[in-house]
């Protein structure tokens, strides 16, 4: 049974280890501390079991912006990610607002499939690892 909830201060260290597995650029335990004393970031965890999966976002008024979705690499490609999408979908809001590298097409489509389209690029946006700059395109939802 797939659990959607809050994630706790215990969970950090498995969504760290996510992070590391996925992003190029993985949130560290400080900043993870810090961006949960802010009261409109709210970070979700998906358990069947263990944590295979977390949405990090601000929800401000009627309005959610997602900063990360992170799935397992085992559990990717299974419909988890979207299963998060939906029930960010209850929250009382109209819209969802992200930014996506042009260069993560498995991202692009994942957003594209569950609704989102695009409506900007923001020009140099992602700093890579040899400190090259890449554009990003900036996705909406609205409910």
């Amino acid at each position: 049974m797939i659990k959607i909830q809050p994630l706790k201060e215990n969970d950090f260290k498995r969504v760290l280890e996510i992070e590391k597995e996925l992003f190029q650029d993985p949130m560290t335990y400080s900043e993870l501390v810090n961006f949960t004393k802010q009261d409109c970031f709210k970070i979700w965890k998906m358990e069947i079991n263990q944590i295979i999966g977390y949405v990090s976002f601000f929800k401000i008024k009627n309005e959610i912006e997602i900063i990360k979705i992170g799935i397992n690499k085992a559990y990717q490609g299974k419909g988890f990610g979207s299963c998060l999408i939906n029930e960010m979908k209850k929250a009382e809001v109209n819209y969802f607002f992200l930014e996506v590298s042009v260069e993560n097409i498995f991202a692009i489509n994942f957003y594209f499939k569950n609704g989102f389209y695009k409506i900007g690029e923001r020009k140099m946006y992602y700093k890579q690892k040899d400190n090259s700059r890449i554009d990003a395109l900036t996705l909406c939802l609205k409910i």
